[in-house]
């Protein structure tokens, strides 16, 4: 699986609004500039998100973005399948006719595995999971003076 960056700066969006989950709507320059995205990139990925069901929006002077569900319920896999699609980790998996040693391959049931367990994984990763890792070693890392 080869991650572009709209998947991560999806993903890195999810995490930032599962920061604030039930503080109300974040706006978007908040999250562009906490997560180094570029804020028309982001209202992008937003965008695709909303429609997706895994992002709401709210319009108005205290309008922005927040988790459409709880982020203990979004699995990192969701956002992932909205932002990227399946993207398999060679092009033989979802096509066996591209290579023409499909059939008997070694290699491609290696690349099968490998796809399995990262499907796995990201089905069985939440966003909450994911925030809570990053609040970690955020606080971990930080200095006070």
């Amino acid at each position: 699986m080869k991650l572009t960056m709209k998947g991560d700066y999806g993903l890195r969006a999810m995490l930032d609004l599962a920061a604030y989950y039930g503080q109300g709507p974040i706006e978007s320059a908040d999250i562009a500039s906490r997560q180094y995205i570029p804020e028309q990139y982001l209202d992008q990925i937003l965008m695709v998100l909303r429609k997706e069901g895994l992002v709401k929006s709210v319009r108005g002077p205290k309008g922005g973005h927040l988790l459409a569900k709880p982020p203990g319920e979004i699995m990192m896999g969701q956002v992932m399948a909205a932002l990227e699609g399946y993207v398999p980790p060679m092009e033989c998996l979802p096509n066996p006719d591209f290579c023409k040693l499909s059939p008997g391959c070694a290699l491609r049931e290696v690349w099968q595995k490998i796809d399995a367990m990262t499907q796995q994984l990201l089905q069985s990763t939440t966003i909450e999971e994911l925030a809570q890792r990053h609040k970690i070693e955020n606080t971990e890392t930080m200095y006070y003076i």
